[in-house]
């Protein structure tokens, strides 16, 4: 009898784990946030199939949601497919990137719409550090990033995203719309705080030093991360009498970079460094922050007066006034006038333009509900309503208070200033899930989408040309666009019957898989 016993529990220990079968995938618009009530516990969102519009040179995001079934999933592994058009044309696998968001829990909501505690994504991680585990009855979201190649034509492309929850498939259909135009170059002076010396010490207070020659390069790697995303960091990441500095100016990418303060005995090797590379509309100079009182209105003025005499633009956080009249060079309002306080006057801010003064505004914790916000626990659509703002605002920059304001926990924990959840944060440490440098927010996200469409509507506002068609000639390959097999799956949002079969035969042959 007992070795009867030992042999059936030795059998059932060779049983391999059955493949969870009951498990759903859905995709979702980026223009939502999906919050939760509990750990992978979603609350109500619609689902809507991966159809993107884009122009050549663009950036688009989507989201799905993988639900695990009654069993848990062990390893949920993506395969990215790449892109395919019916004339041939591949779109590699490396222009596509997945995250899986992270949600941090808001206990004291900051005044938008929602007021209920609750769990909000923002992080994202990339998917080779994500956790590829998702409990029985629980939710994952995660984020894709599409990059459309400039070189790309016109026309339809089609895709898919191929999943295995511990051997069991789905599939992911996208379809992609390319209209024949080109992303312009970079034009709004988006700038955001990027503060060196307290990044470095936040490190520091985590557990994490730096060599010199270490934290060199985790300075650029933080500036040139952002400079991804059309967004300049106030200052350069080299010394202004490093050869690497004429390198940041001559840039394409760096629209605005801040100058030292002009006591400073950096300041005269910038100044020479600017008129060098003759990048001095580049420059602007900002230390002086929301001037209020007469002496500080009196600075102002013999700041601007030394500045104009060096050809320095003059940046002050502030709206035309008469104090001021005639001191600044980029007015720079809290656009929470803009929305209706009451005092910021939209015609003087026109007035200032039409004399050679530039428009720019600076968001922090306010405005709030029903005016949009950049912060933590509101709405995709709050940073999205930003492109009219801007548009219609005459703005052709911005300052943003820090892009790093994290707490001891940025992963778990994201309460800001003034009662608010998020502000001043854009960017986490991916040196938390064991990665290197900064990783992405889905706030940086929108508003990279927000930057490329009013750098695109200033374009075609000027009366810009658009390129013409590109004659694509469909190159013969020595290896063939193949159809990977999978077997097909009930949840496999295809769009429909008939481009059912260019979706799997038209996809690329670069394939990347994520273990």
């Amino acid at each position: 009898m007992k070795l009867l016993a030992l042999a059936m529990l030795l059998g059932c220990a060779t049983v391999t784990r059955a493949a969870p079968l009951d498990w759903k995938l859905v995709p979702v618009s980026s223009r939502q946030k999906i919050t939760a009530s509990a750990p992978g516990k979603l609350e109500s969102f619609n689902a809507e199939p991966v159809q993107l519009e884009m122009v050549r040179g663009e950036w688009e995001n989507f989201q799905f949601v993988v639900t695990a079934g009654e069993q848990r999933i062990e390893n949920l592994k993506i395969t990215i497919n790449g892109l395919g058009s019916p004339s041939g044309v591949l779109i590699p696998s490396d222009n596509i990137e997945l995250y899986r968001e992270n949600y941090v829990f808001v206990a004291k909501p900051s005044g938008n719409r929602e007021l209920t505690p609750k769990w909000w994504p923002d992080a994202l991680i990339p998917l080779d550090k994500a956790n590829k585990s998702i409990e029985a009855g629980q939710s994952a979201v995660f984020w894709a990033s599409v990059k459309m190649p400039e070189s790309a034509p016109a026309g339809e492309y089609y895709g898919e995203l191929d999943f295995l929850a511990d051997g069991s498939p789905r599939r992911l259909a996208m379809a992609i719309a390319v209209e024949n135009k080109v992303q312009s170059p970079p034009k709004l002076r988006g700038t955001v705080a990027l503060y060196y010396d307290t990044l470095r010490d936040w490190y520091a207070k985590d557990g994490r030093t730096f060599t010199d020659e270490e934290w060199a390069a985790q300075k650029k790697r933080y500036y040139e991360f952002l400079l991804g995303y059309r967004i300049n960091a106030y200052d350069l990441p080299v010394s202004w009498s490093s050869p690497e500095a004429e390198t940041y100016l001559r840039d394409a990418r760096v629209l605005s970079v801040r100058t030292p303060q002009l006591d400073s005995p950096e300041f005269p090797v910038a100044l020479e460094k600017l008129k060098e590379t003759g990048t001095l509309g580049k420059a602007f100079y900002y230390w002086i922050d929301e001037p209020q009182s007469p002496e500080q209105f009196q600075k102002v003025r013999e700041t601007t007066k030394r500045l104009r005499a060096l050809g320095l633009n003059h940046l002050v956080t502030a709206h035309p006034n008469e104090a001021l009249k005639g001191a600044v060079d980029i007015w720079c309002p809290n656009v929470g006038d803009f929305f209706g306080v009451g005092h910021l006057d939209v015609r003087a801010l026109q007035r200032e333009r039409a004399a050679g003064r530039e428009s720019w505004f600076y968001t922090m914790v306010e405005p709030r509900y029903p005016y949009p916000t950049w912060l933590l626990d509101d709405e995709a659509q709050a940073i999205r309503d930003y492109t009219q703002v801007i548009v219609e605002g005459g703005f052709t920059g911005f300052v943003y208070s820090m892009c790093h304001g994290w707490g001891p926990k940025p992963l778990e924990n994201l309460e800001s200033f003034a009662d608010s959840n998020g502000d001043g944060t854009l960017v986490y440490p991916a040196e938390q899930i064991g990665g290197v440098g900064p990783m992405p927010s889905i706030r940086l996200m929108l508003l990279r989408d927000v930057i490329e469409k009013v750098d695109r509507s200033r374009k075609e506002l000027e009366g810009y040309d658009e390129e013409s068609e590109v004659e694509v000639i469909a190159e013969k390959s020595s290896s063939p666009i193949e159809r990977i097999g999978m077997p097909e799956t009930t949840v496999s949002w295809r769009l429909d019957a008939q481009k059912q079969n260019l979706i799997v035969n038209f996809r690329a042959q670069f394939t990347r898989p994520h273990n």
